[in-house]
């Protein structure tokens, strides 16, 4: 089926079927119910647009590479189906790669992608400062950082706001009357975990003067990261009050041992981390969750990295996006 029978279909010219099909309606202010007429015969007609001919005239794969750290976490599969969604909107077809924190599998997949010719790569990366393959990688192919972002760096990149989060949970924990907290992080030297170390010992720091280091540890993002780091904690430190945890993951894994030291001590632990509100009816206890915007997260990497796509005008380059601070069942505990 070609354009021309939806043409035949609804009276509409080339330009505006081909506009409404490319994803380029909101560009030229085609109305919705021109778009609806057009995709509707489109529809009826089993319309598929040639690909490979569309690809040789504008030059473009009409295809975006996604690099995730690891798919199997909710918060990155739940952030590659909302890219994956904007995407598509726009005409875009989507290629998903999982590093799974290897960063051999990082540059593996950044250089399948550019086997492929994507048109640009959105990427969570695994590298902790700037990577000079990267850096002159996206000046041949738009290249955007999301959630994880380098310190300094010319790409362009969204991010939460992390540190800021972080103390604002801390000091719940204080207002609450913990003194003894725990920061569990990930690899002491990746982004997220130094962003939102700060934000904790910021806290710690302006309450009680400084930040008890016996009570910190470092390891990484998995959920059995967060089983080995309690587990280690607990053994230094078993008057631990409190603990926040870097990552959904870690709370995950940091949670089933908290079980079981709530038993062997005949007290609650309480508990905090990122990216835990969605699941905290899954818990008997309360806990404090710095929730990610997922949404807004996945429309700042699409917005970011479209224009850069088809050589438009580009606003922005760097997006900062606030994170909700949500307390659960805190009434029903008794401190």
């Amino acid at each position: 089926m070609s354009i021309k029978e939806i043409k035949n279909i609804t009276g509409y010219s080339y330009s505006t079927i081909s506009r409404v099909l490319s994803g380029k309606a909101a560009e030229f202010r085609i109305s919705r119910s021109t778009c609806q007429k057009i995709l509707d015969a489109a529809e009826k007609l089993n319309y598929r647009p040639n690909i490979l001919a569309r690809s040789l005239r504008l030059r473009k794969t009409m295809t975006i590479g996604l690099i995730v750290s690891d798919i199997q976490n909710p918060f990155f599969g739940e952030l590659a189906s909302l890219i994956e969604g904007l995407l598509r909107r726009h005409g875009y077809s989507t290629i998903l790669c999982n590093t799974n924190e290897v960063p051999e599998n990082e540059e593996f997949y950044l250089k399948v992608l550019m086997d492929r010719q994507v048109d640009g790569i959105i990427i969570t990366p695994i590298h902790t400062a700037e990577w000079p393959y990267m850096e002159s990688l996206g000046k041949e192919t738009p290249v955007v950082l999301i959630d994880r972002i380098f310190y300094e760096t010319d790409l362009p990149w969204v991010t939460s706001e992390n540190t800021a989060a972080a103390e604002r949970v801390t000091h719940e924990f204080i207002s609450l009357g913990y003194k003894r907290i725990a920061f569990l992080g990930g690899p002491p030297e990746t982004y997220i975990t130094n962003a939102r170390y700060k934000g904790y010992a910021k806290a710690m720091t302006e309450r009680f003067g400084g930040v008890d280091e016996s009570l910190v540890l470092f390891q990484g993002y998995s959920a059995k990261d967060g089983e080995e780091v309690l587990e280690r904690l607990f053994e230094r430190r078993s008057d631990t009050e409190a603990v926040f945890c870097v990552n959904n993951l870690v709370f995950f894994g940091a949670a089933k041992i908290a079980n079981r030291l709530e038993i062997r001590q005949g007290r609650p632990l309480m508990m905090a981390g990122f990216d835990i509100g969605e699941y905290s009816n899954l818990f008997k206890w309360p806990l404090i969750s710095a929730d990610q915007n997922l949404a807004e997260l996945a429309r700042g990497a699409v917005r970011l990295l479209l224009p850069r796509v088809s050589d438009a005008e580009i606003k922005d380059t760097h997006l900062v996006v606030p994170i909700s601070v949500n307390k659960y069942r805190l009434l029903d505990f008794s401190y």
